[in-house]
């Protein structure tokens, strides 16, 4: 427990919270930023920062609520900290910027009896009402708890380097490192303690990745074959294109694409680092690339943009940051994605689409729109699933795999 925050750290947490909810900075890679600029910031500090932004970020609408604020406030970022900190029961700042607060007594969690729930799970309206129009009260009163939750910390090992076994016994043994194996995912390690990782010797050995269980799921749909033409089409930094790697040993071809340069080049040295040797990059708006290798291609995987409310557990922010507008243009991407990707094909071939969201509206209504397009016609559904944080603990994802005839 903190005993005391201290005011260059507090002015940290108020330049976070502005970056993340004002200007739309993504969470993770801020605090990563943040935390590299100002070194002198103690483990202790680290920690605070990182937690109390966090916090204040998934239980924004909530602390609004306890401290009757808005947006709108003249100390709205202190006072979000203000609320952070009396939940916490650390030792309340005389600051003038909290004064408003010093007094003040809360309770959490909030009454469901009393308390909407938009409210109790710090959601907007909007997507509280999108929540019971594609679920119902029961399920989405579930969902929206265990995307409120924090998420486990889960690797995948590499398995051109290390079998997963082994990697387990070696984490235990020189690192004290406790992980469990998860019976529906081979590669799959689950750590329940968080910790940074990306500098543990194993990790720069290339044994393992830092991957949710439900997206380690989706290279598996593919079911890759050594030997294997795959494209990656939405490849980012090739997390599931390093994993498909692994499940090829190496032997085939994968063609990862993406819009953005920078992150091609990240997928270049996670490559390196994994011993991945059959990946090329491309990108995404390479017209010579679509038409030399139209239905050309055994399997496609579109691991698609979209709202990312599915993966509110690592990024609150996502509740924040969407909205129906936003989320109307990514469907529409995603729309212009499946047909576009759905040529390169080939005759008996497979596509997998696939997102880190739970809504119909971007998953099995887009499939059904491809499949009466002229592109989809070709195509069958042969599974689809919603993998839904509330039933496995882990991301809400959902994957299709189609067939092409």
């Amino acid at each position: 427990m903190y005993v005391k925050i201290h005011r260059n750290v507090a002015f940290g947490i108020i330049d976070g919270l502005h970056q993340i909810l004002k200007k739309n900075e993504a969470p993770r890679p801020y605090l990563n930023k943040l935390l590299k600029q100002n070194k002198k910031w103690g483990s202790r500090d680290r920690r605070q920062i990182s937690e109390a932004i966090l916090d204040c970020i998934r239980w924004k609408r909530t602390y609004e609520y306890l401290g009757s604020f808005s947006s709108k406030s003249k100390n709205y970022y202190w006072e979000l900290l203000g609320i952070w900190l009396l939940n916490k029961g650390l030792i309340f700042p005389d600051w003038d910027e909290l004064s408003r607060l010093k007094d003040l007594k809360i309770s959490l969690p909030l009454d469901p009896k009393t308390t909407a729930r938009k409210i109790r799970e710090s959601i907007p309206d909007w997507l509280d009402e999108l929540g019971v129009k594609s679920f119902n009260e029961t399920t989405w009163e579930k969902e929206i708890h265990a995307l409120n939750s924090n998420a486990p910390l889960v690797l995948r090992c590499n398995t051109l380097k290390q079998d997963p076994l082994k990697l387990q016994n070696y984490l235990k043994r020189d690192f004290k490192i406790e992980a469990a194996r998860y019976n529906e995912i081979p590669e799959a390690l689950i750590i329940e303690k968080h910790q940074k990782l990306n500098q543990n010797p194993l990790y720069l050995k290339g044994f393992f990745e830092i991957q949710d269980a439900n997206s380690q799921r989706v290279a598996r749909w593919i079911d890759p074959q050594q030997g294997n033409l795959i494209v990656d089409s939405c490849a980012g930094s090739g997390g599931k294109s390093l994993h498909l790697a692994a499940l090829m040993k190496n032997n085939g071809r994968i063609f990862a694409l993406d819009t953005r340069p920078e992150k091609l080049d990240q997928l270049h040295k996670r490559a390196l680092r994994n011993g991945v040797t059959n990946i090329q990059t491309f990108m995404a708006d390479n017209t010579q690339f679509y038409i030399k290798y139209q239905g050309a291609v055994d399997a496609v995987l579109i691991d698609a943009p979209c709202s990312g409310l599915g993966v509110i557990k690592r990024n609150p922010a996502a509740k924040w940051q969407m909205n129906p507008k936003e989320i109307g243009e990514l469907e529409k991407l995603q729309k212009d994605i499946l047909i576009k990707n759905s040529t390169l094909v080939k005759k008996d071939g497979i596509l997998v689409y696939a997102t880190c969201s739970i809504f119909p509206n971007e998953n099995q209504l887009q499939i059904s729109h491809f499949l009466k397009s002229k592109e989809g016609k070709r195509f069958k559904l042969v599974k689809d699933q919603t993998y839904l944080a509330n039933e496995t603990g882990f991301d809400g994802f959902y994957i299709a795999k189609l067939e092409k005839s």
